[in-house]
């Protein structure tokens, strides 16, 4: 939710408010009443959607940084124990697969770590796993490196897919204060003139709500505007 979007709100959820404070004078005009309740429903479902479009997603690029980290040092450490195997059996062929150092690793892209740490994987796996032992790779880290070149490839998506999911919620915001837009100017402010004679103290108040009060930037000065 926007700015603009958000003062709108604001002085939906007052109409709504003054409307609820005296039910009587708005049941005097059943559309209208009608048209308090549809502006009730459309402000609640326009704060559940602003929850769900503004969810962090801090928490994914933390995580994913995290395991970044994690995957670039198991592939530094065991593309070295790779590498000093194969230079033990002078398999010069082996050795310049997984000839990486920490610089290169360092400046990969997320794609290129991944290929990697597959390339890193499918030799691994083509040795004993007691020479792997005998040049300080356990069983164990090598599960890990497993485990963790898998999480890495499967949170890499859900940035994106958080992004479009957010896209989503924007329209469907967009759509909401179009229809709460054209509810008000159409239905509300052509019925509640009549409040003028009917209880003009609500006129009042509803006039008064109606006014969106909004920044159109950090340095601008409010702005105010019925609408």
């Amino acid at each position: 939710m926007n700015n603009y979007q958000a003062a709108k709100q604001a002085s939906y959820k007052l109409i709504v408010k003054e409307a609820r404070n005296k039910p009587d004078v708005v049941n005097l005009i059943p559309s209208f009443a009608t048209g308090i309740n549809r502006l009730e429903e459309i402000t609640t479902s326009a704060d559940d959607i602003s929850i769900q479009q503004e969810k962090d997603i801090t928490g994914i690029t933390d995580e994913k940084e995290f395991l970044k980290e994690e995957l670039s040092d198991l592939v530094l450490d065991v593309s070295g124990a790779i590498h000093s195997y194969a230079t033990s059996r002078n398999d010069k062929i082996l050795a310049a697969k997984v000839n990486y150092k920490e610089t290169a690793i360092s400046r990969m892209t997320q794609f290129d770590l991944t290929t990697t740490s597959g390339i890193i994987l499918e030799e691994a796996g083509k040795i004993d796993s007691q020479y792997l032992t005998n040049e300080g790779i356990s069983d164990a880290e090598m599960t890990e490196f497993k485990d963790t070149y898998t999480k890495f490839k499967e949170i890499s998506y859900n940035p994106r897919e958080a992004i479009i999911d957010r896209s989503g919620y924007t329209q469907q915001l967009a759509d909401l204060f179009g229809e709460a837009s054209e509810l008000k100017k159409n239905t509300l402010d052509r019925l509640a003139r009549q409040f003028i004679r009917k209880d003009p103290d609500f006129y009042q108040k509803y006039k008064a709500a109606s006014v969106v009060i909004y920044k159109r930037n950090t340095k601008s000065t409010p702005t105010a505007e019925t609408k």
